[in-house]
Parts: C-alpha cells; structure tokens; sequence
C-alpha cells in the first residue's frame, strides 16, 4: 500500500453519498473482524511509521549516540587535516627534520601537546595520522566483508564439495593467528602500508566467510525462498536478491567491530616497527617512538587515547546496530 492507493480511496469515498458513509462506519465499528479498505490503508501508513520510529530509537540510544559522535569527529580530522594542522604532512614525517626541533619536548604555546620524536608536533601528527587511522580501519574490512559476504553466500547455498573445499581452507586459516603471519609478512614484502593493510583484509576473509555462510544456511530455509526456487528463480538472482539481502544486518553489525579490531591490529603493528609510520604519521608509531620515554609521557598518551576512543567510537556503534536490527533481542 502506497501513498498513491491512499489517495485513490479517498477519491472513492468523497462520491460516497452520506447513508453509504454512515453504513460503512457502523458496520466497521459494530461488527466484529469487519474490514474497510480505508482505514486498512491508514492503518498500514501508520504501522511503518511507528516500525520506523522504533528502529530509530532503538539505534539512537545514548552510547550509540556519542559513538557517531567520536567517530564523526575522527573523520572530520581526516578530511579537513590540511586546514586543521598548522604544519603540512611533510613536516611531519621523514626524511625532513625541523631545524629548530626538539625531540620529545613538554606542551607550550608552540606546541599544544608536545613534540615527539625529531621535534615534530604532536597534535600535528594526530590530526594527519586520523587519515591513516580511517584507512586502516575502513580498507582491510571492506575487502574481508565484500569478499566474505559472496564467498559465504555461495559457499552455503550450493552445499556439496564447493562447500566443503571453502570450509577446509577456512579451516586451515583459522589455525594461523593473522597478525602473527602479518608480522612475519610485513618486513618480506615491505612495510607500505596498502600492502599491509591488503594482507590484513585477505586474511581476515575467512572468518566473514564462516559467519556468513552460518546466516544463509538458516536464510535458505525460509519460506521465500522455498517458492523463490519452487518458481524457477535464477540461482545467482536467488543468491543475491532474495537470500543476501536478508542476511546482511548481522555483517553490517560484525563490520563495525571489526573495524574497531582493524584500529587496534593496525596500531599494534606501527607500535612493532613493522611500518613505514616515520615517513607518515601513524598513532601506533608515535607509541613506538614514545614507549621507554617515561618522562615524557605526553608524547605517549594523546596518540594512544586517539586510538582507544576511535576503537570504542566503532563498537559503539556496532552495539547499538545490533540492538536495533537483531530481531532476537525484540522477541
């Protein structure tokens, strides 16, 4: 029922005569499961309303709230670094060294925060090394859920051995911790960090294919489906106009947390060294420089509060998504 169908019926009833009119009310109101297309259509408006009114109010609950909010503010810095940072990217990295720089210097009026290693600024380092924190967070979990998401829905709509193959290979992956083999792959295939953070993302698909693949097998047994293929339905068209679109609040929900998981894994490996975060600004490297300099503790704890309220910024949100759209949680 659409807006259009509303306005047809109330075309038909200003012709109404107003015996017709008073009948059909008396009718609906006196006899019990009487039907009226009318007020059927105004009462299915209504109902999406109020179904609408609850998502929301579901997703914008207090903690949800103040995620959308950090994460807001973290994205804000990384579009606008150029006009927010007094000093460009370049003078923030190596190989330039400030001539009249102090390595690990306290807060002043020079430098809000500090400086930290070679005498960069550190609240310059912060707001560039934003961009790296989104890209670090938004790219490997786009290639694990994109590619997770078809893998999964194929894997367990066709069963079989195509089932199978993916599984023992999801299987075997399993048994490797990825940042581990990113540590090991890191310095072989250098420390760029797209190419970290696409080995990251390829790793990770496995997990996303499993947990897809566990949603479909319940999607493939509904009803819809059922008639779907009953009616000759295309398998690729089944796959993913009637199955995958139903399947896909639980990953929006995973993609949340994994890209708080992304934050941290990524940091912890700039924290090892193992990226190139001196010729670009990196939180986890700023820990790294910052990690046995005890007297200058400033120079430690802005980058690794950043990089906490990123991370609690995103599984936020993912926790208030999960409220509003798990209908288990509403039973």
């Amino acid at each position: 029922m659409s807006d259009i169908y509303l306005k047809e019926l109330e075309k038909k009833d200003s012709t109404l005569t107003l015996k017709s009119k008073l009948i059909r009310y008396l009718k609906f109101y006196l006899i019990p499961g009487a039907r009226d297309p009318k007020f059927t259509a105004i009462e299915y408006e209504i109902g999406k309303i109020k179904s609408k009114r609850r998502v929301f109010r579901r997703i914008f609950t207090p903690l949800t709230i103040i995620g959308f909010g950090i994460i807001y503010f973290i994205v804000f810095l990384a579009v606008f670094s150029p006009w927010l940072s007094e000093y460009p990217l370049q003078e923030l990295s190596l190989p330039y060294y400030p001539p009249d720089g102090v390595a690990f210097q306290p807060p002043s009026p020079e430098h809000l925060l500090g400086t930290t290693k070679y005498g960069y600024d550190l609240i310059g380092r912060i707001i560039w090394g934003s961009r790296t924190a989104v890209t670090a967070a938004l790219l490997p979990v786009l290639i694990a859920v994109g590619s997770g998401m078809i893998i999964g829905t194929m894997s367990a709509y066709f069963g079989g051995k195509v089932d199978y193959i993916i599984m023992r290979f999801c299987d075997l992956m399993f048994a490797f911790p990825i940042l581990i083999i990113v540590i090991v792959l890191a310095p072989l295939v250098g420390k760029d960090i797209y190419t970290i953070l696409l080995i990251y993302g390829l790793l990770s698909i496995p997990a996303f294919i499993r947990f897809m693949r566990s949603i479909v097998l319940q999607v493939r047994e509904m009803v819809y489906v059922r008639a779907a293929t009953v009616g000759g339905s295309n398998k690729l068209k089944l796959m993913f106009k009637h199955i995958l679109p139903n399947a896909i609040s639980p990953m929006i929900i995973s993609f949340f947390h994994t890209m708080a998981g992304a934050i941290i894994a990524f940091a912890g490996i700039g924290f090892l060294g193992l990226t190139q975060g001196a010729s670009y600004a990196d939180w986890g490297t700023d820990l790294n420089w910052a990690k046995a300099r005890f007297s200058a503790f400033w120079a430690a704890i802005w980058p690794g509060f950043f990089i906490g309220i990123t991370a609690i910024g995103f599984i936020f949100i993912g926790d208030g998504l999960r409220d509003a759209l798990d209908p288990r949680l509403h039973i």
